[in-house]
Protein backbone atom coordinates (compact mmCIF):
# COMPACT_ATOMS: atom_id res chain seq x y z
CA UNK A 1 0.00 0.00 0.00
CA UNK A 2 1.23 3.60 -0.86
CA UNK A 3 1.56 5.73 1.97
CA UNK A 4 1.32 9.37 1.97
CA UNK A 5 5.08 10.73 2.26
CA UNK A 6 5.45 8.49 -0.98
CA UNK A 7 2.62 10.18 -2.83
CA UNK A 8 3.87 13.50 -1.58
CA UNK A 9 6.99 12.69 -2.56
CA UNK A 10 6.58 12.09 -6.10
CA UNK A 11 3.82 14.97 -6.41
CA UNK A 12 7.21 17.29 -5.22
CA UNK A 13 9.07 15.45 -8.02
CA UNK A 14 6.86 16.45 -10.78
CA UNK A 15 6.71 19.54 -9.98
CA UNK A 16 10.15 20.56 -9.64
CA UNK A 17 10.63 19.08 -12.91
CA UNK A 18 8.35 20.86 -14.55
CA UNK A 19 9.41 23.66 -12.90
CA UNK A 20 12.79 23.16 -14.59
CA UNK A 21 11.72 22.09 -17.60
CA UNK A 22 9.65 25.34 -17.62
CA UNK A 23 12.33 28.01 -16.59
CA UNK A 24 14.39 26.19 -19.30
CA UNK A 25 12.26 26.69 -21.85
CA UNK A 26 10.93 30.33 -21.11
CA UNK A 27 14.49 31.68 -21.07
CA UNK A 28 15.54 30.89 -24.97
CA UNK A 29 14.74 34.50 -26.57
CA UNK A 30 16.21 36.27 -23.13
CA UNK A 31 19.37 34.02 -23.30
CA UNK A 32 19.97 35.63 -27.11
CA UNK A 33 18.73 39.22 -26.27
CA UNK A 34 15.72 39.12 -27.98
CA UNK A 35 12.88 40.93 -26.83
CA UNK A 36 10.07 38.35 -26.53
CA UNK A 37 5.99 38.52 -25.24
CA UNK A 38 5.83 36.97 -21.60
CA UNK A 39 4.89 33.28 -21.78
CA UNK A 40 2.39 31.77 -19.40
CA UNK A 41 3.87 28.75 -18.18
CA UNK A 42 3.14 25.68 -20.16
CA UNK A 43 1.05 27.15 -22.32
CA UNK A 44 3.61 30.03 -23.24
CA UNK A 45 1.95 32.86 -25.44
CA UNK A 46 -1.35 30.45 -26.27
CA UNK A 47 -3.46 30.91 -22.87
CA UNK A 48 -6.43 33.60 -24.79
CA UNK A 49 -6.19 31.14 -28.07
CA UNK A 50 -7.62 28.34 -26.00
CA UNK A 51 -9.71 30.14 -23.57
CA UNK A 52 -10.99 31.46 -26.77
CA UNK A 53 -10.63 35.05 -26.38
CA UNK A 54 -8.76 35.41 -29.20
CA UNK A 55 -7.84 34.36 -32.36
CA UNK A 56 -4.08 33.26 -33.35
CA UNK A 57 -4.11 36.05 -36.32
CA UNK A 58 -5.77 39.05 -33.94
CA UNK A 59 -3.45 37.33 -31.27
CA UNK A 60 -0.33 37.79 -33.67
CA UNK A 61 -1.48 41.47 -34.92
CA UNK A 62 -1.79 42.41 -30.93
CA UNK A 63 1.46 41.56 -30.77
CA UNK A 64 3.10 43.64 -33.88
CA UNK A 65 1.48 46.89 -33.02
CA UNK A 66 2.95 46.57 -29.47
CA UNK A 67 4.62 49.94 -28.52
CA UNK A 68 7.28 47.79 -26.35
CA UNK A 69 8.17 46.21 -30.16
CA UNK A 70 7.74 49.17 -32.13
CA UNK A 71 11.35 49.46 -33.11
CA UNK A 72 11.82 45.82 -33.29
CA UNK A 73 12.56 43.39 -36.45
CA UNK A 74 11.73 40.43 -34.73
CA UNK A 75 9.46 39.27 -31.50
CA UNK A 76 10.10 36.17 -29.92
CA UNK A 77 7.13 34.12 -28.84
CA UNK A 78 6.34 30.85 -27.52
CA UNK A 79 3.63 27.78 -28.83
CA UNK A 80 3.36 26.15 -25.54
CA UNK A 81 7.03 24.93 -25.28
CA UNK A 82 8.24 25.74 -28.77
CA UNK A 83 9.98 28.98 -29.14
CA UNK A 84 8.89 30.67 -32.50
CA UNK A 85 9.54 34.41 -34.27
CA UNK A 86 7.25 37.01 -35.40
CA UNK A 87 9.03 39.05 -38.03
CA UNK A 88 7.73 42.64 -38.23
CA UNK A 89 10.65 43.72 -40.62
CA UNK A 90 10.34 43.56 -44.94
CA UNK A 91 13.81 42.83 -45.56
CA UNK A 92 13.17 39.28 -43.24
CA UNK A 93 9.83 39.38 -44.91
CA UNK A 94 11.75 39.22 -48.18
CA UNK A 95 14.25 37.20 -47.75
CA UNK A 96 12.13 34.32 -45.79
CA UNK A 97 9.12 34.12 -48.44
CA UNK A 98 11.18 34.73 -51.96
CA UNK A 99 14.86 35.06 -51.35
CA UNK A 100 16.02 32.05 -49.66
CA UNK A 101 12.48 30.31 -50.28
CA UNK A 102 14.75 27.10 -49.76
CA UNK A 103 15.16 27.60 -46.46
CA UNK A 104 11.60 28.35 -45.69
CA UNK A 105 10.06 26.19 -48.03
CA UNK A 106 7.30 24.19 -45.88
CA UNK A 107 5.01 25.08 -43.44
CA UNK A 108 5.26 24.37 -39.70
CA UNK A 109 1.61 22.78 -39.33
CA UNK A 110 0.87 19.47 -40.22
CA UNK A 111 -1.53 16.61 -41.02
CA UNK A 112 -1.43 12.83 -40.58
CA UNK A 113 -1.82 10.77 -44.00
CA UNK A 114 -3.50 8.08 -41.92
CA UNK A 115 -5.61 9.97 -39.75
CA UNK A 116 -6.47 13.41 -42.15
CA UNK A 117 -5.58 12.29 -46.29
CA UNK A 118 -7.22 14.60 -47.44
CA UNK A 119 -5.87 17.89 -45.69
CA UNK A 120 -2.16 15.92 -45.51
CA UNK A 121 -2.02 15.46 -49.41
CA UNK A 122 -3.81 18.59 -50.74
CA UNK A 123 -1.03 21.26 -51.53
CA UNK A 124 -1.57 23.21 -48.48
CA UNK A 125 -0.14 20.78 -45.83
CA UNK A 126 1.30 18.21 -47.84
CA UNK A 127 5.50 18.70 -47.77
CA UNK A 128 8.78 18.51 -49.89
CA UNK A 129 9.74 16.70 -52.12
CA UNK A 130 5.71 15.87 -52.62
CA UNK A 131 4.75 19.88 -52.51
CA UNK A 132 7.53 20.28 -55.28
CA UNK A 133 5.98 17.99 -57.56
CA UNK A 134 2.07 18.58 -56.85
CA UNK A 135 2.64 22.02 -57.34
CA UNK A 136 4.77 21.40 -60.15
CA UNK A 137 2.55 19.29 -61.72
CA UNK A 138 -0.49 21.33 -61.23
CA UNK A 139 0.56 25.27 -62.27
CA UNK A 140 -0.25 24.69 -66.19
CA UNK A 141 -3.83 24.15 -64.64
CA UNK A 142 -3.70 27.68 -63.86
CA UNK A 143 -2.98 29.66 -66.25
CA UNK A 144 -5.03 32.48 -67.56
CA UNK A 145 -5.26 30.55 -70.46
CA UNK A 146 -7.10 27.80 -68.43
CA UNK A 147 -8.93 29.97 -66.76
CA UNK A 148 -10.70 31.45 -69.41
CA UNK A 149 -12.02 28.54 -70.46
CA UNK A 150 -13.62 28.00 -67.10
CA UNK A 151 -14.87 31.47 -67.49
CA UNK A 152 -18.01 30.11 -68.63
CA UNK A 153 -19.20 28.16 -65.67
CA UNK A 154 -17.73 31.23 -63.13
CA UNK A 155 -20.75 33.19 -65.59
CA UNK A 156 -23.54 30.91 -64.57
CA UNK A 157 -22.92 31.44 -61.60
CA UNK A 158 -22.86 34.76 -61.77
CA UNK A 159 -26.24 34.79 -63.57
CA UNK A 160 -27.70 33.08 -60.69
CA UNK A 161 -26.83 35.58 -58.67
CA UNK A 162 -28.25 38.50 -60.24
CA UNK A 163 -31.36 36.18 -60.60
CA UNK A 164 -31.42 35.97 -56.48
CA UNK A 165 -30.87 39.47 -56.12
CA UNK A 166 -34.10 39.79 -58.33
CA UNK A 167 -36.36 37.62 -56.53
CA UNK A 168 -35.34 39.08 -52.92
CA UNK A 169 -36.07 42.97 -54.46
CA UNK A 170 -38.88 41.91 -56.61
CA UNK A 171 -42.68 43.32 -55.11
CA UNK A 172 -45.38 42.82 -57.97
CA UNK A 173 -44.09 45.48 -60.08
CA UNK A 174 -43.03 47.81 -57.71
CA UNK A 175 -39.07 48.36 -56.69
CA UNK A 176 -38.27 47.91 -52.81
CA UNK A 177 -35.39 47.39 -50.77
CA UNK A 178 -34.40 44.22 -48.96
CA UNK A 179 -32.31 44.55 -45.83
CA UNK A 180 -30.46 41.21 -46.11
CA UNK A 181 -27.44 39.29 -44.33
CA UNK A 182 -24.88 39.88 -47.32
CA UNK A 183 -22.75 37.95 -46.00
CA UNK A 184 -25.24 35.01 -46.03
CA UNK A 185 -25.69 36.32 -49.95
CA UNK A 186 -22.09 35.82 -50.47
CA UNK A 187 -21.72 32.39 -48.75
CA UNK A 188 -24.45 30.80 -51.50
CA UNK A 189 -22.70 32.77 -54.25
CA UNK A 190 -18.86 31.33 -53.30
CA UNK A 191 -20.38 27.64 -52.43
CA UNK A 192 -22.40 27.52 -56.19
CA UNK A 193 -18.82 28.65 -57.14
CA UNK A 194 -16.90 26.19 -56.07
CA UNK A 195 -18.99 23.34 -56.12
CA UNK A 196 -19.15 24.13 -60.06
CA UNK A 197 -15.60 24.54 -60.97
CA UNK A 198 -14.06 22.64 -57.65
CA UNK A 199 -16.57 19.80 -57.88
CA UNK A 200 -17.83 19.76 -61.21
CA UNK A 201 -21.67 20.01 -59.69
CA UNK A 202 -24.29 22.57 -59.66
CA UNK A 203 -24.94 22.80 -55.73
CA UNK A 204 -28.05 25.29 -56.32
CA UNK A 205 -27.29 27.30 -53.02
CA UNK A 206 -28.71 30.60 -54.13
CA UNK A 207 -31.93 28.53 -55.13
CA UNK A 208 -32.21 26.27 -51.87
CA UNK A 209 -29.97 27.92 -49.66
CA UNK A 210 -28.74 25.49 -47.31
CA UNK A 211 -26.48 23.04 -48.98
CA UNK A 212 -23.76 20.16 -47.19
CA UNK A 213 -21.01 21.71 -49.08
CA UNK A 214 -21.55 25.51 -47.56
CA UNK A 215 -22.48 24.03 -44.04
CA UNK A 216 -19.43 22.01 -43.66
CA UNK A 217 -16.84 24.65 -44.69
CA UNK A 218 -18.25 27.48 -42.18
CA UNK A 219 -18.44 24.66 -39.41
CA UNK A 220 -14.60 24.38 -40.22
CA UNK A 221 -13.71 27.74 -39.34
CA UNK A 222 -15.76 28.12 -36.79
CA UNK A 223 -13.92 28.16 -33.28
CA UNK A 224 -15.82 25.60 -30.81
CA UNK A 225 -13.31 24.20 -28.03
CA UNK A 226 -13.03 21.14 -29.58
CA UNK A 227 -11.95 22.77 -33.01
CA UNK A 228 -9.68 24.91 -30.68
CA UNK A 229 -7.83 21.54 -29.93
CA UNK A 230 -7.46 20.12 -33.21
CA UNK A 231 -6.34 23.44 -34.63
CA UNK A 232 -3.81 23.83 -31.77
CA UNK A 233 -2.24 20.51 -32.48
CA UNK A 234 -1.99 20.57 -36.16
CA UNK A 235 -0.83 23.91 -36.05
CA UNK A 236 1.46 24.39 -32.78
CA UNK A 237 2.06 20.74 -31.77
CA UNK A 238 2.46 19.11 -35.35
CA UNK A 239 4.91 16.36 -33.79
CA UNK A 240 2.06 15.49 -31.59
CA UNK A 241 -0.51 14.99 -34.62
CA UNK A 242 0.15 11.48 -35.55
CA UNK A 243 -0.16 10.71 -31.34
CA UNK A 244 -3.31 12.81 -30.71
CA UNK A 245 -4.64 11.79 -33.62
CA UNK A 246 -6.40 15.16 -34.86
CA UNK A 247 -7.85 15.99 -38.16
CA UNK A 248 -8.59 19.05 -39.66
CA UNK A 249 -11.29 17.85 -41.75
CA UNK A 250 -14.18 15.87 -39.65
CA UNK A 251 -14.46 12.80 -41.06
CA UNK A 252 -18.33 12.85 -41.97
CA UNK A 253 -16.59 15.92 -44.31
CA UNK A 254 -13.80 14.18 -45.76
CA UNK A 255 -16.04 11.13 -46.46
CA UNK A 256 -18.78 13.87 -48.29
CA UNK A 257 -15.80 15.31 -50.18
CA UNK A 258 -14.28 11.69 -51.55
CA UNK A 259 -17.68 10.56 -52.37
CA UNK A 260 -18.90 13.81 -54.36
CA UNK A 261 -15.05 14.10 -56.01
CA UNK A 262 -15.19 10.07 -57.08
CA UNK A 263 -18.46 10.17 -58.23
CA UNK A 264 -17.64 12.99 -60.88
CA UNK A 265 -14.53 11.50 -62.11
CA UNK A 266 -16.20 7.86 -62.55
CA UNK A 267 -19.29 9.36 -64.58
CA UNK A 268 -16.64 11.46 -66.68
CA UNK A 269 -14.94 7.91 -67.19
CA UNK A 270 -17.73 6.37 -68.05
CA UNK A 271 -19.40 8.51 -70.59
CA UNK A 272 -16.44 10.76 -71.74
CA UNK A 273 -17.66 14.52 -70.98
CA UNK A 274 -15.67 17.25 -70.81
CA UNK A 275 -16.63 20.47 -68.74
CA UNK A 276 -13.72 22.63 -68.04
CA UNK A 277 -13.23 22.71 -64.19
CA UNK A 278 -10.89 21.71 -62.01
CA UNK A 279 -12.00 18.05 -61.92
CA UNK A 280 -11.14 17.81 -65.88
CA UNK A 281 -7.96 19.62 -65.12
CA UNK A 282 -6.81 16.84 -62.75
CA UNK A 283 -8.93 13.90 -65.15
CA UNK A 284 -6.17 15.10 -68.10
CA UNK A 285 -3.19 15.08 -66.10
CA UNK A 286 -3.89 11.32 -64.89
CA UNK A 287 -4.92 10.59 -69.08
CA UNK A 288 -1.34 12.13 -69.34
CA UNK A 289 0.57 9.80 -66.50
CA UNK A 290 -1.04 7.09 -67.61
CA UNK A 291 0.14 7.66 -71.79
CA UNK A 292 3.65 8.23 -70.47
CA UNK A 293 3.40 5.21 -68.50
CA UNK A 294 4.53 7.29 -65.20
CA UNK A 295 3.60 5.56 -62.14
CA UNK A 296 4.83 7.44 -59.79
CA UNK A 297 2.13 10.35 -60.66
CA UNK A 298 0.48 11.55 -57.77
CA UNK A 299 -2.98 11.24 -60.21
CA UNK A 300 -2.48 7.39 -59.27
CA UNK A 301 -3.94 8.21 -55.81
CA UNK A 302 -7.12 8.77 -55.33
CA UNK A 303 -6.82 10.88 -52.27
CA UNK A 304 -4.10 13.04 -54.02
CA UNK A 305 -6.96 13.90 -56.51
CA UNK A 306 -9.52 14.33 -53.88
CA UNK A 307 -7.37 16.42 -51.79
CA UNK A 308 -6.53 18.98 -54.68
CA UNK A 309 -10.32 19.92 -54.81
CA UNK A 310 -10.74 20.31 -51.40
CA UNK A 311 -8.11 22.57 -50.79
CA UNK A 312 -10.12 25.10 -53.01
CA UNK A 313 -13.40 23.99 -50.80
CA UNK A 314 -11.03 25.21 -47.60
CA UNK A 315 -9.92 28.25 -49.38
CA UNK A 316 -12.13 29.38 -52.40
CA UNK A 317 -15.77 29.45 -50.17
CA UNK A 318 -15.26 31.29 -46.72
CA UNK A 319 -12.22 33.56 -47.58
CA UNK A 320 -14.15 34.46 -50.76
CA UNK A 321 -17.37 35.44 -49.28
CA UNK A 322 -16.01 37.23 -46.65
CA UNK A 323 -14.12 39.80 -48.99
CA UNK A 324 -17.05 40.31 -51.29
CA UNK A 325 -19.27 40.81 -48.01
CA UNK A 326 -16.41 43.50 -46.44
CA UNK A 327 -15.92 45.21 -50.00
CA UNK A 328 -19.94 45.91 -50.18
CA UNK A 329 -20.15 46.92 -46.74
CA UNK A 330 -17.37 49.44 -47.12
CA UNK A 331 -18.97 50.63 -50.81
CA UNK A 332 -22.05 51.17 -48.89
CA UNK A 333 -20.93 53.24 -46.61
CA UNK A 334 -19.28 55.50 -49.69
CA UNK A 335 -21.34 56.20 -52.26
CA UNK A 336 -19.68 57.81 -54.09
CA UNK A 337 -16.75 54.90 -54.56
CA UNK A 338 -19.78 52.55 -55.31
CA UNK A 339 -21.31 55.16 -57.91
CA UNK A 340 -17.89 55.38 -60.00
CA UNK A 341 -17.81 51.07 -59.69
CA UNK A 342 -20.74 50.94 -60.99
CA UNK A 343 -20.64 53.46 -63.96
CA UNK A 344 -17.31 51.20 -64.79
CA UNK A 345 -19.39 48.22 -64.78
CA UNK A 346 -22.01 49.65 -67.35
CA UNK A 347 -20.26 51.49 -69.21
CA UNK A 348 -17.76 48.12 -70.02
CA UNK A 349 -20.98 45.47 -70.44
CA UNK A 350 -24.03 47.66 -69.70
CA UNK A 351 -26.14 47.62 -67.12
CA UNK A 352 -30.00 46.38 -65.89
CA UNK A 353 -30.72 43.58 -67.95
CA UNK A 354 -29.71 44.14 -71.28
CA UNK A 355 -26.64 42.64 -70.98
CA UNK A 356 -26.22 39.36 -72.23
CA UNK A 357 -23.65 36.27 -71.61
CA UNK A 358 -21.61 37.01 -74.72
CA UNK A 359 -21.44 40.64 -73.08
CA UNK A 360 -18.90 39.58 -70.35
CA UNK A 361 -15.66 38.13 -71.08
CA UNK A 362 -12.59 37.07 -69.45
CA UNK A 363 -10.99 40.26 -70.39
CA UNK A 364 -13.27 42.75 -69.87
CA UNK A 365 -13.55 41.79 -66.08
CA UNK A 366 -10.04 41.30 -65.58
CA UNK A 367 -9.29 44.66 -67.52
CA UNK A 368 -11.67 46.80 -65.39
CA UNK A 369 -9.60 48.77 -63.40
CA UNK A 370 -11.48 50.63 -61.38
CA UNK A 371 -13.18 47.28 -60.28
CA UNK A 372 -9.72 45.79 -59.67
CA UNK A 373 -8.68 48.85 -57.53
CA UNK A 374 -11.62 48.08 -55.01
CA UNK A 375 -10.91 44.22 -54.72
CA UNK A 376 -7.13 45.17 -53.73
CA UNK A 377 -7.88 47.78 -51.43
CA UNK A 378 -10.96 45.03 -49.74
CA UNK A 379 -7.73 42.43 -49.76
CA UNK A 380 -5.38 45.26 -48.37
CA UNK A 381 -8.37 46.04 -45.41
CA UNK A 382 -9.53 42.44 -45.15
CA UNK A 383 -6.30 39.79 -46.15
CA UNK A 384 -8.57 36.45 -46.89
CA UNK A 385 -4.87 34.92 -45.33
CA UNK A 386 -4.30 36.97 -42.15
CA UNK A 387 -1.11 35.57 -41.50
CA UNK A 388 1.49 33.41 -43.02
CA UNK A 389 3.86 30.74 -41.88
CA UNK A 390 7.36 28.90 -42.75
CA UNK A 391 9.02 26.24 -40.84
CA UNK A 392 12.79 27.18 -40.99
CA UNK A 393 14.94 24.30 -42.64
CA UNK A 394 17.81 25.19 -43.77
CA UNK A 395 20.06 23.76 -46.38
CA UNK A 396 23.04 21.37 -46.02
CA UNK A 397 21.65 20.21 -42.29
CA UNK A 398 22.63 23.43 -40.80
CA UNK A 399 21.13 23.56 -37.43
CA UNK A 400 20.93 27.30 -37.14
CA UNK A 401 20.10 30.17 -39.69
CA UNK A 402 21.24 33.68 -39.16
CA UNK A 403 18.98 36.54 -39.76
CA UNK A 404 21.85 39.01 -40.17
CA UNK A 405 22.03 41.79 -41.24
CA UNK A 406 18.49 42.32 -40.23
CA UNK A 407 18.03 40.89 -37.30
CA UNK A 408 20.93 39.82 -34.41
CA UNK A 409 19.67 36.83 -33.84
CA UNK A 410 19.61 33.12 -35.12
CA UNK A 411 16.56 30.90 -36.33
CA UNK A 412 16.66 27.34 -34.98
CA UNK A 413 16.92 24.76 -37.67
CA UNK A 414 12.63 22.89 -37.39
CA UNK A 415 11.40 26.36 -35.66
CA UNK A 416 8.58 28.29 -36.91
CA UNK A 417 8.34 31.85 -38.13
CA UNK A 418 4.98 33.93 -38.63
CA UNK A 419 4.35 37.20 -40.79
CA UNK A 420 1.24 38.93 -39.64
CA UNK A 421 0.49 40.64 -43.59
CA UNK A 422 -3.24 41.59 -41.57
CA UNK A 423 -0.54 43.91 -39.15
CA UNK A 424 1.93 44.52 -42.02
CA UNK A 425 -1.48 45.79 -44.18
CA UNK A 426 -2.39 48.17 -41.41
CA UNK A 427 0.91 49.54 -40.38
CA UNK A 428 0.59 53.52 -40.82
CA UNK A 429 4.68 53.46 -42.14
CA UNK A 430 3.33 51.64 -45.20
CA UNK A 431 -0.10 52.47 -45.52
CA UNK A 432 -1.17 56.20 -44.18
CA UNK A 433 -4.38 56.08 -42.74
CA UNK A 434 -5.05 52.76 -42.71
CA UNK A 435 -8.29 52.41 -41.77
CA UNK A 436 -9.86 54.61 -44.58
CA UNK A 437 -10.82 52.16 -47.37
CA UNK A 438 -9.28 53.64 -50.18
CA UNK A 439 -8.90 52.24 -54.12
CA UNK A 440 -6.79 54.58 -54.96
CA UNK A 441 -4.10 53.19 -53.11
CA UNK A 442 -3.72 51.17 -56.18
CA UNK A 443 -3.86 53.85 -59.02
CA UNK A 444 -0.93 52.97 -61.43
CA UNK A 445 1.43 55.96 -60.36
CA UNK A 446 0.18 54.96 -57.05
CA UNK A 447 1.48 51.04 -56.98
CA UNK A 448 5.14 52.18 -57.93
CA UNK A 449 5.29 53.98 -54.23
CA UNK A 450 4.14 51.08 -52.12
CA UNK A 451 6.91 49.86 -49.94
CA UNK A 452 7.94 45.91 -51.53
CA UNK A 453 6.21 43.19 -49.55
CA UNK A 454 3.89 45.72 -48.06
CA UNK A 455 0.98 44.17 -49.65
CA UNK A 456 0.74 40.33 -49.42
CA UNK A 457 -2.98 39.25 -49.57
CA UNK A 458 -1.79 35.89 -51.43
CA UNK A 459 1.67 35.11 -50.10
CA UNK A 460 4.51 35.81 -51.92
CA UNK A 461 7.39 33.52 -53.46
CA UNK A 462 7.20 29.92 -54.43
CA UNK A 463 4.54 29.18 -51.92
CA UNK A 464 2.25 31.90 -52.54
CA UNK A 465 -1.05 30.90 -53.39
CA UNK A 466 -2.01 28.72 -56.46
CA UNK A 467 -5.30 29.40 -56.80
CA UNK A 468 -5.15 33.72 -56.70
CA UNK A 469 -5.98 34.29 -60.11
CA UNK A 470 -9.01 32.77 -59.37
CA UNK A 471 -9.95 34.00 -56.04
CA UNK A 472 -10.05 37.52 -57.66
CA UNK A 473 -11.92 36.39 -60.65
CA UNK A 474 -14.30 35.20 -58.81
CA UNK A 475 -14.61 37.87 -55.99
CA UNK A 476 -14.95 40.73 -59.38
CA UNK A 477 -17.23 38.70 -60.82
CA UNK A 478 -19.32 38.24 -57.69
CA UNK A 479 -19.41 42.15 -57.32
CA UNK A 480 -19.94 42.81 -60.71
CA UNK A 481 -23.04 41.16 -61.19
CA UNK A 482 -24.09 42.17 -57.63
CA UNK A 483 -23.74 45.90 -58.43
CA UNK A 484 -24.80 45.49 -61.90
CA UNK A 485 -28.26 45.16 -61.29
CA UNK A 486 -28.39 46.70 -57.31
CA UNK A 487 -27.04 48.63 -55.55
CA UNK A 488 -26.14 48.67 -51.56
CA UNK A 489 -26.96 50.89 -49.04
CA UNK A 490 -26.59 51.17 -45.43
CA UNK A 491 -29.76 50.62 -43.29
CA UNK A 492 -30.55 51.00 -39.80
CA UNK A 493 -29.31 47.10 -38.42
CA UNK A 494 -25.80 48.33 -40.38
CA UNK A 495 -22.96 47.96 -38.31
CA UNK A 496 -20.84 51.52 -37.43
CA UNK A 497 -17.57 49.97 -37.78
CA UNK A 498 -16.29 45.97 -38.39
CA UNK A 499 -15.35 44.57 -35.30
CA UNK A 500 -13.37 40.91 -36.11
CA UNK A 501 -14.84 37.98 -34.49
CA UNK A 502 -12.71 36.30 -31.89
CA UNK A 503 -14.01 33.23 -32.49
CA UNK A 504 -13.31 33.06 -35.86
CA UNK A 505 -10.19 31.48 -37.62
CA UNK A 506 -10.59 33.79 -40.61
CA UNK A 507 -11.65 37.27 -40.17
CA UNK A 508 -15.36 37.83 -40.21
CA UNK A 509 -17.25 40.41 -38.10
CA UNK A 510 -18.32 39.42 -34.77
CA UNK A 511 -21.93 40.42 -35.43
CA UNK A 512 -23.91 39.76 -39.17
CA UNK A 513 -23.23 42.16 -41.89
CA UNK A 514 -26.84 43.99 -42.98
CA UNK A 515 -27.33 46.01 -45.47
CA UNK A 516 -30.30 47.44 -48.09
CA UNK A 517 -30.07 46.04 -51.58
CA UNK A 518 -32.41 48.05 -53.94
CA UNK A 519 -32.89 47.02 -57.56
CA UNK A 520 -31.65 49.29 -60.46
CA UNK A 521 -33.05 50.07 -63.41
Amino acid sequence: MVDSTSVLLVFVTLLTGVFVWSRRTYVYWQRRRVKFVQPVHLLGNLKEVLWQQTSFPLLLRDYYFDPLFKHEPVVGIYLFHQPALLIRDLNLVRLILVEDFVSFSMRFSKCDKRVDKLAANSLFFVRNPEWREIRTRLSPAFTSGKIKQMFALMEEIGYDLEAYLKRLTANGNQRRNAVVNIKEICDMYNTDMIASIAFGLRSYSLRNKQTELGSHCREMFTLTFRRVIDLCVIFFLPKFVSLLRRNLLAPAHAEFLRRTVLQVIEERERNGEMRNDLIEMLFTLKMEAALNQDHTHFTHQQDYLVAQAAMFELTGIESCAATMSFALYELAKQPLLQARLRAEIRRTIGGGGGAQPSDITYDKVMGMQYLTMVVEETLRKYPNVPILERECTPINKKRFYPLRPYAECFVRRGMPVYISNLAIHHDPQYWPEPERFDPQRFTPDNRKLQTPMSYLPFGAGPHNCIGMTIAQLQIKLGLLHFLRTHRVEICEKTVDNIEFDRKFLLLSNKSDIYLSVEKCL
